[in-house]
């Protein structure tokens, strides 16, 4: 019988530290190379305003033909259900058969923390203390596990347009981090990103959250929120006057507009001195990919095969 991993197991047994190390060494290798991504297909919907998303991959280096299909469904914020459903189904490249089903969510979210960690390992500067944060959701939360994983942050300034959200998500890191990592709310994204080390975005805002005024020039951007060839988090001009990194150069171009035309993928990304990358500002702008999905994936295949049945 085929096993269903749950979010709270995913979420367990995945090990971000050897998930970085397992990404790097599969870019360095150039895995992702040779694996079969076709575009993802979305399939839209005005009413109710949704997306509906398959995202196929092929691995025979992993023996694994992965696809995560997902729910997207614009929410209001007193809204309980979640904004995104979604189960990752792996099958056997050498026998065809089902190996497991895992909560989709749960591996993204495993899989955003390990890229912003690699990212931002090869971006940020080593003595980076301050990390800033615009969101309080999932991908928010990973954005302080990821970066807190590979800089010694001391300050984490959070903003959000719900204050009262803003506070209790202040309260969640405060007990996860401990009383060595200071942890406030501010009044702006400006005031919250003001020569801040490292930022990370993420949000579902279609209009750029602040001027992003006063930054560092060594400062490293996450920007992981909603994203369209129209709309997006951060000015324009900051995409056009910073070093920007993809996952992948076609799916950012042709989801997240020609400014990303020259961005380095991550595979040109392992392949750059980490120095040149850390002396200006650097911005990753996620579009997401399944071939990190299928790197995650084989992880977790890996982490959890004790467990099986």
């Amino acid at each position: 019988m085929t096993t269903f991993y749950s979010h709270s197991v995913v979420t367990a047994r995945g090990n971000l530290p050897r998930l970085v190390r397992e990404l790097e060494v599969a870019l360095e290798e150039g895995l992702h190379e040779r694996m079969q991504v076709p575009l993802r297909e979305v399939v839209s919907s005005e009413q109710p305003r949704a997306a509906f998303l398959s995202m196929p991959a092929v691995s025979k280096h992993f023996g694994l033909y992965i696809n995560k299909v997902a729910t997207i469904f614009e929410r209001s914020a007193t809204d309980p259900l979640p904004t995104v459903n979604a189960v990752v189904t792996a099958f056997s490249t050498r026998t065809g058969e089902l190996l497991a089903m895992l909560d989709g969510a749960a591996v993204t979210n495993l899989k955003c923390a390990a890229v912003s960690a690699l990212v931002t390992d090869r971006c940020a500067r080593t003595d980076a203390r301050v990390l800033a944060i615009a969101g309080t959701g999932v991908q928010a939360r990973q954005q302080a596990v990821s970066v807190c994983a590979v800089r010694p942050i001391q300050e984490v300034r959070l903003w959000a347009r719900n204050a009262s959200r803003c506070a209790a998500f202040a309260s969640e890191l405060r007990a996860s981090l401990g009383q060595d990592v200071r942890v406030i709310t501010c009044e702006s994204l400006d005031v919250a990103v003001r020569n801040a080390d490292v930022i990370g975005t993420a949000t579902s805002s279609k209009a750029p959250l602040g001027r992003f005024a006063d930054l560092s020039p060594t400062v490293h951007i996450n920007c992981m929120g909603g994203h369209t060839t129209e709309t997006r988090e951060v000015p324009l001009e900051l995409l056009r006057t910073s070093t920007l990194i993809v996952e992948d150069l076609a799916t950012a171009v042709a989801e997240a507009g020609p400014v990303h035309a020259s961005a380095l993928s991550l595979g040109q990304l392992v392949r750059t001195g980490r120095e040149s990358l850390r002396a200006g500002r650097t911005v990753f702008s996620s579009t997401g990919h399944a071939f990190l999905d299928v790197i995650t994936t084989a992880h977790l295949l890996r982490e959890l095969e004790p467990h099986r049945d």
